[in-house]
């Protein structure tokens, strides 16, 4: 009897954690929803959290989405104000004296990911994502393809 109630137990612990591990897709706050739904009404997104700021500890809600085939990304903060906008790039499609530059001085480098990053409604930078030697780095360009900065990521 002992053997049979154990087994039983046992079964219905598994299956009850079985039930209970499975990822929950992402919920944001109502403002960053909100602020989301009437940007961009009619368009569906999968959500997710990260952190930014001086000190990683401003959480941002990013809903990401596709746009007639464009992969986008729309950062919120808490009170539902957009942060940054981004739409991803084909590298062979970044202006040409950005490509040229990195052709120039990072000939090694291999371009993983490139976006237009629209930080305010006035002004728009181009992050270009490169990989060497198994680290990540951030390129940043001017609107116009003038090359900003250069940073090390973490992946």
């Amino acid at each position: 009897m002992k053997n049979t109630f154990l087994a039983v137990l046992l079964l219905v612990t598994a299956s009850f954690y079985g039930q209970t591990d499975k990822k929950q897709p992402y919920s944001p706050p109502d403002e960053a929803r909100l602020a989301f739904e009437k940007d961009f009404p009619k368009i569906n997104a999968v959500w997710r959290s990260e952190f930014d700021g001086d000190d990683g500890d401003e959480e941002l809600y990013v809903a990401d989405f596709t746009v007639q085939g464009t992969k986008v990304s729309a950062y919120y903060n808490l009170k539902g104000e957009m942060q940054v906008l981004e739409h991803a790039v084909k590298p062979n499609k970044l202006p040409q004296n950005i490509q040229s530059y990195l052709k120039k001085n990072y000939p090694t480098y291999k371009i993983v990911e490139a976006a237009r990053v629209r930080q305010n409604p006035n002004y728009y930078t181009y992050e270009v994502g490169l990989s060497s030697d198994s680290k990540f780095y951030d390129a940043v360009f001017s609107d116009q393809g003038d090359f900003l900065q250069m940073q090390e990521k973490d992946r």
